[in-house]
């Protein structure tokens, strides 16, 4: 009996549960929503801040009408010659690290997209001469 209560001992502390916490893994979703999606110059944004931005943008083209200031969004007529993601009239949007815009200063963030409301980039003053504009990393 000593024998079988020694055993049964040994084989429970061999198969003992570890006392560390497991974290549960992050879900892709929750990885893409703090990732950086594109980079403008130095600021990273996540694909909900430009999806954001765009849907906004978007809903004042759809109403006629503009932020706060009157000249967001506008049409953007593409002087640079981008090769954007869709086709279409294109519209600009100020993007920003914190929020959407609202109106004033727009920074030198912008997200692209077509009369159907359709991503097409993003571009930046940063890195650019004058008034023109670059690509931003990642689309």
């Amino acid at each position: 009996m000593k024998f079988l209560s020694g055993l049964l001992f040994a084989v429970s502390v061999a198969f003992a549960l570890p006392t560390s916490v497991v974290e549960a893994p992050v879900e892709s979703a929750e990885i893409e929503e703090r990732a950086c999606y594109v980079t403008c110059g130095s600021n990273c944004y996540t694909s909900a801040q430009v999806t954001a931005a765009r849907n906004t943008g978007y809903n004042y083209v759809k109403q006629g009408g503009t932020a706060s200031g009157g000249s967001y969004p506008h049409v953007y007529n593409n002087y640079e010659g981008f090769d954007f993601l869709v086709s279409g009239t294109y519209y600009e949007f100020p993007l920003k690290t914190s929020g959407t815009y609202v109106g004033g200063s727009p920074g030198a963030d912008r997200v692209i997209f077509n009369q159907a409301g359709q991503r097409a980039g993003e571009i930046t003053h940063t890195g650019a001469s004058g008034n023109n504009f670059v690509a931003c990393q990642g689309w």
